[in-house]
């Protein structure tokens, strides 16, 4: 899965996991409640004492956007350890084995399909061993109240998974949709948004540690007369010429940043110093100048010119595009097939 899609995921997860913290933290406190002050049961009551308090600390760390990773399993394990202490001390007829149930699709949305999958087989073997010892010895009461449990047990996690499942496919496709160029299969200026965005949201976190953050830089890449490919040999090959550019791209990029932003033009992210990130450029040049497109039996030779820019905390999606823009036209006026890189200010590349 793409990283855009695996934020989304993430996302809900933590939303799940916020207000899941907050209605289970609620209810465990007023079992508690109800166990220690009229029911007369103190060990039952401060144990879910102590874990409804511990799902509220989740909510308010959610709510402050500090989630941490174990933050999650403890929410696993706080609400496996009350329902399944709440099932073990109890009596059967108080029908706290109802609350077992919920345990799997609950599983299944915190913890991910295959490791929910795990959590539930391994819960099921105490949960239908005590429900076997505790049930009524008459008229197969045992083997009837295990059978109907695990039926409903293992089909609600069955019916989480395959929502779960779905909706994976389904936020996968929506993303490929929204994010990804139809043609080329790389990411589209939508995602080149996102990821300013990030940026710059990353820059205004008022948690995040203070330190002199890398570069970053990107390259501006421009496919030069690609308009006579196309009317040379026809759109149909200038679409070939495209796709085998974003592979040639890819292949050279080792994080994947690799975008079309426009119908010739191309643009890769890089962290690196200006050194760093001119020669990187000039290979890039050379190689395409070298690379032969073989496309429905044409052999078509391309050049590139390419511009770098410096992409600056706070600076927006626009007024990049001028900056970059600025350089890629510069090394295209100076004759096309080079690469051009200057400090160039937003006033000048207006």
């Amino acid at each position: 899965m793409s990283i855009q899609a695996d934020s989304l995921l993430l996302e809900t997860r933590h939303t799940l996991h916020k207000w899941l913290s907050l209605s289970t933290g609620v209810i465990i406190l007023f079992f508690s409640f109800l166990n220690v002050v009229i029911l007369k049961q103190t060990t039952i009551g401060l144990t879910e004492a102590f874990f409804g308090l511990l799902n509220l600390y989740f909510f308010y760390s959610a709510h402050q956007g500090k989630i941490k990773k174990w933050h999650g399993y403890m929410l696993i394990t706080s609400l496996t350890v009350t329902i399944f202490y709440a099932f073990y001390s109890a009596d059967l007829r108080a029908g706290s084995v109802y609350w077992l149930i919920i345990l799997p699709p609950l599983y299944c949305l915190l913890a991910g399909p295959k490791l929910g999958l795990v959590y539930t087989i391994l819960l099921s073997l105490p949960a239908i061993s005590f429900l076997f010892i505790k049930s009524d010895i008459e008229s197969y009461i045992p083997h009837r109240s295990v059978l109907n449990f695990s039926l409903a047990y293992f089909l609600s996690f069955a019916i989480c998974y395959l929502y779960e499942t779905q909706y994976t496919k389904s936020s996968q496709i929506l993303h490929r949709m929204a994010f990804e160029d139809p043609l080329t299969g790389v990411k589209n200026r939508h995602a080149l948004k996102l990821f300013f965005d990030d940026f710059n949201q990353e820059a205004m976190d008022p948690f995040q540690e203070k330190y002199e953050p890398e570069v970053t830089r990107l390259l501006m890449i421009d496919i030069d007369h690609f308009k006579s490919v196309n009317d040379e040999f026809g759109h149909e090959v200038g679409d070939s010429v495209l796709v085998e550019m974003a592979e040639l791209l890819q292949s050279y990029t080792e994080n994947h940043h690799v975008y079309r932003i426009g119908g010739e033009e191309f643009l890769i992210i890089q962290n690196s110093t200006s050194t760093q990130a001119y020669e990187f450029a000039e290979s890039i040049r050379k190689r395409i100048e070298n690379n032969i497109f073989r496309t429905h039996q044409n052999n078509i030779k391309v050049t590139v010119s390419i511009g770098i820019a410096e992409l600056k905390r706070g600076q927006t999606f626009r007024e990049f595009l001028r900056v970059a823009d600025k350089n890629l036209y510069s090394a295209k006026n100076k004759g096309r097939n080079l690469v051009h890189y200057s400090s160039i200010s937003l006033t000048e590349a207006v």
